[in-house]
């Protein structure tokens, strides 16, 4: 009965039922949305980084992070590679030298970042090599052949097919150079990786720092969900026990990454409780008016002999009703549109035609919200549980209705 009375009394007032049930709808909804295109553009971000740099983990010498040196390198790293590409989470691994020297050309001269990487597997993941914009991306049989930043093409007047010189110091300290010849030129977007860096053959990286067949100063490793990073980690930590390898997970490595994603959803955290401070206000203040506008008739019920506590009963059931449509709406509207995000994408190519990019870092253009059982469950809980929690304060001041007056 106080059900029945609940779904009657909730649309004696149709307008102020709809306009709390907007309330309730497109709060939760634009809260569901922003929160799985946050995470998805998060995600994203991450994974260009991990897929471009060193992985999800990385397996370096104990001491290269304290003092990165091609000295410092990885020795057996087909074995160790053939046992981590065995584990089910591991979707590549990828071996990688990186140094530092200095590119020259006959119109002038910058420091670079040089990074020796496998062609094909870059050429599958890597946003680098989908950011060619004029000549080709590495091949695998490719000898003395780099492909360079658009920023640094520019400095050193170079284009395809032209030649620089790069000096370094190889592994035993000694002073080395080599001619190269550009095959490629990307622009990521990041105006440090375009100005400063420099990506050749993994084999030609070898010769130019003076390392042994096999060795790499970085062992990436690439996983299929992020969500087993730590899992893998473990089992990357049993398999290296005792030998002088030490793992990294990619937040260590992209510290600076790291700490931009940590503000970012710190800063989304106090928008969405601002924004759901605001919506909670709209539905408590109609609440509320909805139980005063009734005063009259719930002094009249009272008088009749019907006890408080079941009239307490139908507003909290009235609230709830109001809720659980208000919920399924904004479910509909911030799910199905954050699914449709997650499913087709939005394309920022033509915001950004520069490229963009994060705490120094190159990412994707196109950008596709995440939308997860969990996150609708958490988001449309919270909104649910604080409007029964808000009619709590509507329902005591019922109780204390003075029924003479009120009739009076």
């Amino acid at each position: 009965m106080i059900l029945r009375l609940a779904w009657r009394s909730i649309w004696r007032k149709r307008w102020r039922t709809l306009i709390t049930v907007a309330s309730i709808g497109f709060g939760l909804a634009f809260t569901l949305f922003s929160n799985a295109m946050g995470e998805g553009i998060q995600n994203r971000i991450i994974e260009d980084v991990v897929r471009m740099q060193s992985g999800h983990l990385t397996c370096e010498h104990p001491s290269y992070r304290r003092a990165p040196a091609v000295d410092l390198y990885l020795r057996d790293v087909k074995g160790l590679r053939s046992k981590i590409d065995a584990l089910p989470q591991v979707e590549r691994t990828k071996p990688i030298v990186l140094g530092q020297g200095m590119a020259r050309s006959a119109r002038g001269a910058a420091g670079v970042s040089i990074m020796g990487v496998e062609p094909a597997g870059e050429q599958k993941t890597s946003l680098l090599a989908r950011r060619i914009v004029a000549g080709r991306y590495l091949r695998r049989d490719d000898r003395g052949k780099v492909v360079i930043g658009a920023k640094l093409a520019e400095r050193l007047r170079l284009r395809v097919g032209r030649k620089l010189v790069l000096m370094t110091n190889d592994a035993k300290g000694r002073l080395v150079q080599r001619l190269a010849r550009v095959v490629g030129v990307f622009r990521t977007g990041s105006t440090e990786m375009d100005a400063h860096f420099i990506q050749m053959p993994l084999g030609y990286a070898r010769r130019l720092f003076g390392l042994p067949s096999g060795a790499a100063t970085q062992l990436g490793v690439i996983l299929r969900r992020a969500e087993d990073q730590a899992r893998v980690r473990a089992a990357i930590d049993r398999l290296v026990r005792g030998r002088p390898v030490k793992v990294y997970s990619w937040d260590e490595i992209s510290s600076e990454l790291a700490g931009y994603i940590r503000m970012k959803r710190g800063s989304n955290l106090v928008i969405q409780g601002l924004l759901l401070f605001l919506i909670l206000f709209t539905i408590f203040n109609t609440i509320l008016m909805s139980v005063l506008d009734r005063r009259r008739e719930f002094a009249m019920l009272l008088a009749l002999g019907a006890p408080a506590p079941m009239l307490q009963r139908q507003v909290f059931i009235e609230t709830a009703l109001i809720g659980l449509i208000g919920c399924a709406a904004g479910v509909l509207i911030g799910g199905g549109g954050a699914l449709a995000l997650q499913i087709w994408g939005l394309d920022l190519s033509a915001m950004y035609r520069e490229g963009m990019e994060v705490s120094g870092f190159a990412v994707s253009l196109k950008i596709r919200a995440k939308v997860t059982p969990g996150l609708i469950l958490s988001t449309t809980g919270l909104v649910f549980a604080a409007t029964l929690v808000l009619s709590l304060i509507p329902m005591r001041r019922l109780g204390r209705l003075a029924v003479v007056d009120e009739l009076r």
